[in-house]
């Protein structure tokens, strides 16, 4: 079915036409939230959601969806990513907030060291501090590559930078960073 088909079976009859579009893209949509949600911190139910979340985005903003500027599948896949980012984002926000209430505080195990974890938040801290140091496109190319898990060849198109450049700037960067930390530069 083609995008302008599929446009109007959405219009016409949204409850087909949603079922036409999660067949035809479900399978592109969760590969570009899975490449970005990394296994450990997000799980399958999480992916799940945030692929729901896309397909639901996208339908509620079908008004203002221009098939002239991207194709279905190119806006389904901006969406994904974005809701991706959003979602690491948040589990990034929620790692730095501590319960103020012990009635709110989650059961910890007995192995549990706030110290421990102070030094480690401290720690984290310490790097953020150093790469926001680092001055453009150092930082940017960073920032986008390890903390929001783009790929060098999306930093470069974005940076207006060839690849290669991102990867020798990404390398050079980050032995700068290990040399302010007290390592050896490889």
């Amino acid at each position: 079915m083609k995008d302008e088909k599929l446009l109007e079976k959405l219009k016409s009859d949204p409850d087909r036409g949603m079922k036409a579009l999660i067949d035809r893209y479900s399978g592109i949509v969760y590969s570009v939230v899975r490449a970005r949600l990394y296994r450990g911190a997000f799980s399958e139910a999480d992916i799940e959601d945030c692929v729901a979340d896309t397909f639901s985005e996208f339908y509620l903003g079908l008004d203002g969806y221009d098939p002239a500027r991207c194709g279905i599948k190119a806006w389904l896949c901006t969406i994904a990513r974005n809701n991706a980012f959003d979602m690491l984002r948040k589990k990034r926000q929620e790692a730095f907030t501590f319960p103020i209430d012990a009635d709110d505080a989650p059961d910890v195990a007995d192995s549990f060291s706030l110290e421990g974890d102070f030094i480690d938040m401290e720690e984290r801290r310490a790097v953020a501090e150093a790469v926001l140091a680092l001055g453009d496109p150092d930082r940017e190319i960073l920032m986008r590559k390890y903390y929001l898990g783009q790929s060098s060849k999306e930093i470069a198109e974005r940076l207006k930078m060839t690849v290669s450049n991102v990867d020798t700037r990404a390398h050079r960067a980050v032995g700068r960073l290990k040399e302010m930390f007290g390592g050896k530069e490889q």
